[in-house]
């Protein structure tokens, strides 16, 4: 089913209804479970057109729903995309525009990433303020335990589990997590290839027991799972990665992380992993009686790696027919899953063909669970869209999408409708390049064609020059001088 949008405003209004739900109505506030997977590929589930890895309970969920066929992730790495998720700004004004890593503590303990600043309306604060029963397990990467501004339970959510450092993350058998401002031991685990606690499982489970425990209380939930998977290195149960029999050649860790016998079942298991919990957190929701009470929204990060790790993007096809990867704002770098499921309100197997983007999901939820809030924010609500009050085939209703990546010789990119332009080299005047796309007739970006429509490339560059300074003088630009 492909909807078509009904009116232009309608994208952007925040409607007195939605559906049948009445916003405002204390009793009828749906849950929400947001699940934001950690390098997930664009066509790395079934329903996005793997042919190799089986993803049922995640194929359900999209036949329960909405696929976005043209989604984006925020940023091109993982510590900006987080910050701009969960605060509703693009990069062109978020918080945090890259990785930026904090020393180890004294103690060994992993140090975590740049914070956010205190007192940020992150999406857990607002739905907190508003009555919601918060929660956060796996993978943060927006503060350390070093200093508390950053810290989950600082930001909106009562419960916190998994890892508040990156790095600590890039291991599946690590040896500790935080729960709340704790730090957990797990026995059995060194840090190696393999151990006696797969952390992502343990995830699961404190997720699927803090909802067993909150639903029954009455108050609306929210449930924020960011999975570090499949994030290299490639690790996984030996009875999940037994599902898969591939010809494999065993990779000996030389191209960074570390080894694996079974490169290609691995990374299969961790996607189907993925999957595992998510079924786990539908059913823990179906048990309780709120399915129908309960929002999914499914996404990942930014798209797949490159060949490091013993990953294999071409096996899989990650990134099929995009250009790039992880840690670029070519296509392969941003495009994502997204699926959206309200049993009885979003739509069953319908589509949107319309280009969105991570940052929307701050003002959707807010429309969708009829939360007010005055954070400013630079998405769309994408409210009447999901809900099949308007949507799919128009692509020109929305703010222009805007992404940055300042790492190295700095990256910028704009899409507007059909039209993408990106800007290489960006942070030397003199050397910046201007590359224009029409992705309705070149997804993959092959065609440069800016010489030919220099109106769109100059709005497009005004678009580019609308944005916040950062603090970070390393997360700047050089002004941008109009190509010729």
């Amino acid at each position: 089913m492909l909807l078509h949008i009904r009116s232009i405003a309608a994208l952007f209004m925040l409607p007195a209804t939605v559906g049948s739900f009445a916003l405002g109505a204390e009793d009828q506030r749906p849950n929400v479970v947001l699940i934001l997977c950690d390098d997930l590929g664009a066509h790395d589930l079934r329903c996005t057109g793997s042919a190799v890895i089986q993803t049922p309970n995640i194929d359900r969920l999209r036949e329960r729903g909405m696929l976005f066929t043209q989604a984006y992730a925020s940023a091109c790495v993982c510590a900006p995309s987080r910050c701009a998720l969960l605060t509703g700004r693009s990069l062109a004004h978020a918080q945090i525009r890259d990785n930026m890593e904090v020393a180890n503590l004294a103690d060994g303990t992993f140090g975590g990433q740049r914070s956010i600043a205190a007192g940020t309306n992150t999406l857990g604060r607002v739905l907190q303020r508003a009555g919601y029963a918060t929660a956060c397990f796996g993978k943060w990467g927006l503060g350390g335990p070093g200093e508390n501004t950053g810290h989950p339970l600082e930001q909106g959510f009562d419960r916190f589990y998994g890892f508040l450092c990156q790095r600590n993350a890039h291991n599946h058998y690590a040896a500790y997590v935080e729960s709340d401002r704790g730090k957990v031991l797990l026995a059995g685990n060194d840090r190696g290839v393999t151990g006696e606690r797969f952390v992502p499982d343990l995830c699961a489970d404190e997720a699927v027991r803090w909802i067993q425990a909150k639903a029954p209380l009455g108050a609306p939930f929210f449930v924020y799972f960011a999975t570090n998977l499949p994030h290299l290195a490639l690790q996984a149960p030996a009875t999940a990665v037994e599902q898969y029999a591939f010809t494999e050649t065993a990779y000996d860790g030389k191209k960074y992380y570390l080894p694996c016998e079974k490169p290609h079942a691995t990374y299969a298991a961790m996607v189907s992993k993925i999957d595992e919990a998510v079924g786990r957190l539908v059913q823990a929701v179906t048990d309780a009686g709120e399915l129908d009470k309960t929002i999914f929204l499914f996404t990942s990060d930014n798209g797949a790696p490159w060949d490091i790790g013993g990953f294999d993007p071409k096996f899989f096809g990650s990134n099929s027919g995009l250009r790039g990867f992880k840690g670029s704002l070519w296509e392969g770098g941003i495009r994502v899953p997204l699926i959206a499921s309200w049993s009885g309100h979003v739509p069953a197997a319908s589509k949107c063909d319309m280009p969105v983007v991570g940052y929307d999901l701050f003002p959707t939820v807010l429309a969708m669970t009829g939360t007010a809030s005055d954070a400013p924010l630079d998405g769309a609500n994408l409210a009447r869209v999901m809900l099949g009050e308007a949507g799919g085939e128009s692509i020109a209703v929305r703010a222009p999408i805007v992404w940055e990546n300042p790492a190295g010789v700095g990256q910028q990119a704009v899409r507007d409708g059909r039209w993408k332009l990106v800007r290489t080299k960006a942070k030397s005047r003199e050397e910046a390049k201007f590359e224009l796309f029409d992705l309705a007739v070149d997804p993959a970006e092959s065609r440069d064609v800016a010489g030919e429509h220099a109106v769109e490339v100059s709005r497009l560059l005004q678009v580019m020059r609308a944005r916040t300074l950062s603090p970070v003088e390393g997360w700047n630009y050089a002004d941008i001088a109009v190509p010729h």
